[in-house]
């Protein structure tokens, strides 16, 4: 015959009595969420995302482009093309992609910082572009070489190249210093953009012509013409 034990069920936990015999409530515990995010946090959850939606994109253009090059030269050999994410590849620079519109641009309203002599400098814009780094500073130190990029030979060739620097200073594109090899030896290149839409709120630029660099803006995605 076998004998069944009798459980005894174990007693509760007296509550806890305070010093003066008053009853002390236990507080059931609370997991504790995450702390609420600051702003900072926020906005740069924000940029990541858009950049990797901008990368997203640029992925897919790409992979457009390359399907509809393949369909159009199915024989090309990729050793012919000058391409910048080939590594072996040197001597590249960085700028808008607007820089034709602005090139003529600047054609455009050098008269109105000559008082009305044509003075055409939109190349000399470009030479320095092609010269700058990702610092936006550019150190002339032969100025017959830079003149000669930019088009102008002749015994007055460094005097064109100084007469046009001279107009993008005061258009406000470029600052210059002085410096042992001449007068404009040292160059600081400022956002072309925020100059353009300076002058235009002076009333300097056609609008026909300002349009054109909104438009073109737009559909790169610069937003330097529309921040306020």
């Amino acid at each position: 015959m076998v004998v069944k034990k009798q459980t005894v069920p174990a007693k509760a936990a007296p509550p806890a009595k305070a010093a003066k015999g008053r009853v002390l409530l236990r507080k059931p515990l609370v997991k504790a969420g995450p702390a609420p995010k600051s702003r900072a946090e926020v906005m740069a959850g924000f940029t990541a995302l858009n950049e990797r939606q901008a990368r997203a994109r640029r992925n897919g253009a790409t992979e457009s482009n390359l399907k509809m090059r393949a369909h159009l030269w199915p024989d090309l050999d990729e050793k012919r093309l000058w391409l910048r994410t080939d590594k072996t590849r040197k001597g590249f620079t960085t700028m808008p992609r607007t820089m034709a519109l602005i090139i003529n641009l600047i054609d455009d309203i050098s008269k109105q910082a000559t008082g009305g002599k044509a003075v055409p400098a939109g190349r000399t814009y470009l030479v320095l572009w092609c010269r700058v780094f990702d610092e936006g500073f550019v150190k002339i130190d032969n100025e017959a070489v830079a003149a000669l990029e930019a088009g102008y030979a002749g015994e007055r060739n460094v005097t064109t190249w100084r007469q046009h620097l001279a107009v993008l200073r005061d258009l406000g594109f470029i600052d210059c210093k002085d410096g042992p090899a001449g007068p404009y030896q040292y160059i600081l290149l400022f956002n072309p953009y925020q100059v353009i839409k300076a002058l235009n709120a002076k009333g300097m630029i056609q609008q026909g012509t300002y349009t054109a660099l909104f438009q073109r803006a737009i559909d790169v995605r610069a937003t330097d013409l529309t921040e306020a």
